[in-house]
């Protein structure tokens, strides 16, 4: 699909661009916006490929859990990174949760519209359970289930997002607060961690 919106874009972007050259120029501020919107479009949809391409990489190292996973839309106490996030069990010390930050762009309205405080019943009850493919230290898949928790057997994942830590995918300012030991790292880095490392 993100490949579709790509070359559609781009396709409406130089389309517009032929109107332009052929019409009179009484034509070129009525194009000018949906020439550009376009190519803002395409920009975005481009953006979006090395997204699906950690995403893949996450999802071929770590397998799907379900988890009852507490969320917010302020800064979390424990990390300045962030006003979206969702906290999920440390592998190590399932006792400690993990915040992990949503990545910022306009796909995270669809989960801030149900994580906000005055949101309705039912759309907070889409992200209870919440899916995870990851290890919050690094980053993770999270997801929706396609169906009502009642029918456990029958869900599935959907509306895929990744969450990740900033030291994740780029040279951290400041490295990872929670330990992890060398099979968890070297697994991050399996699943395209290019900072993961040990404290200490």
């Amino acid at each position: 699909m993100n490949t579709i919106a790509f070359i559609g874009w781009l396709l409406t972007a130089f389309g517009v661009l032929i109107l332009i050259l052929l019409l009179p120029t009484g034509f070129v501020p009525l194009l000018i916006f949906p020439m550009v919107y376009g190519g803002y479009r395409a920009l975005i949809a481009l953006a979006f490929f090395q997204v699906y391409v950690r995403m893949r990489r996450i999802l071929q190292t770590y397998p799907w859990r379900l988890d009852h996973a507490p969320y917010g839309l302020s800064q979390h106490p424990e990390s300045p990174h962030g006003d979206k996030w969702i906290e999920f069990p440390n592998p190590e010390r399932p006792g400690e949760r993990i915040p992990l930050h949503f990545l910022t762009h306009y796909r995270v309205n669809w989960w801030g519209r149900r994580m906000a405080p005055r949101a309705k019943p039912e759309l907070k009850a889409q992200l209870d359970p919440i899916w995870l493919a990851g290890d919050p230290r690094f980053f993770g898949v999270v997801a929706v289930s396609s169906g009502p928790p009642s029918k456990t057997a029958d869900l599935k994942p959907k509306r895929l997002h990744l969450l990740t830590q900033p030291h994740a995918f780029f040279a951290p300012a400041d490295h990872n607060s929670w330990e992890a030991s060398e099979q968890y790292v070297a697994r991050a880095r399996q699943a395209g961690a290019r900072s993961a490392r040990r404290n200490g």
